[in-house]
């Protein structure tokens, strides 16, 4: 069984079976396997493709945003062929709000290497004797810090991921959820194998979320109050999530005041 409940709460049953996550209700090692093509991503870490992506996230979009502009530059900067661009996103429909598909394959990106790159230094045998671990707060900081260097570039991140699309449903959500799973299957977090499975893993997707709009309207120096938010945010829900133990109330709550949340920041911009 996949995560087929939490996957509920944000989509219709009607939805497409690609639209599921494919983890298991309980900690397999094998769904946490960090092979060389990172899904959904469909090349390899060491192709042309993740070149000129990552040369872009870390070089042009701090300036120029997830736009097209910024591909355009990386590609011109490594000296590439202009028609790159073209391809880069080709398993990609375009968004609602007109992003082309390479920008989406740029945002895609950024969501799935930052998830992998959170974790990839934890050694198997540590999760295996549960020995060793960072702590769930530790690695919610430290996912939220990947990104101050985008940081004046989060708005309109969230301005595009949060628009109704295939992107959204496909990508975007289950993404999410992903990294919800990593930083809970990474940590020293005691998991669950009932209804709290589910729970916690929204509690602490949501968690994050709220985090990266207060982060996305932060002044404070290197997003400082930032990283107070997301602790005091997450012990709130952890404790939350203890007294609601074994219900559905706790993910039908915690849904209803992050889309709040994300109405309310948006509405602002």
């Amino acid at each position: 069984m996949s995560r087929l409940i939490a996957q509920k709460l944000f989509t219709k049953q009607s939805m497409a079976p690609s639209l599921l996550c494919i983890r298991s209700y309980h900690p397999i090692a094998k769904d946490f396997v960090k092979p060389i093509t990172i899904e959904p991503l469909t090349y390899t870490t060491d192709s042309l493709q993740s070149k000129v992506l990552d040369h872009c996230l870390s070089n042009n979009v701090p300036k120029y945003g997830f736009k097209e502009k910024s591909i355009v530059e990386s590609i011109k900067q490594l000296e590439l062929s202009p028609s790159l661009v073209s391809v880069l996103g080709a398993s990609n429909s375009p968004s609602f709000v007109h992003s082309s598909p390479a920008v989406l394959e740029l945002i895609k990106y950024h969501l799935v290497t930052k998830r992998y790159e959170l974790t990839k230094d934890i050694p198997q045998e540590n999760i295996d004797h549960n020995n060793g671990l960072p702590s769930l707060e530790e690695l919610l900081v430290k996912r939220l810090q990947m990104d101050i260097p985008i940081g004046s570039q989060l708005t309109d991140l969230f301005a595009q991921l949060s628009m109704p699309s295939q992107f959204l449903m496909e990508t975007a959500l289950p993404e999410l959820l992903n990294l919800a799973d990593d930083m809970i299957y990474f940590s020293n977090e005691k998991d669950h194998f009932d209804m709290a499975w589910y729970t916690k893993r929204l509690g602490v997707a949501f968690t994050y979320v709220a985090s990266k709009l207060f982060m996305a309207q932060d002044i404070s120096p290197n997003f400082v109050e930032t990283m107070n938010f997301a602790h005091e945010k997450l012990n709130n829900v952890m404790k939350l999530g203890d007294y609601y133990n074994n219900t559905e109330e706790f993910a039908w709550y915690t849904l209803m005041v992050s889309v709040n949340l994300i109405k309310s920041q948006l509405s602002r911009n």
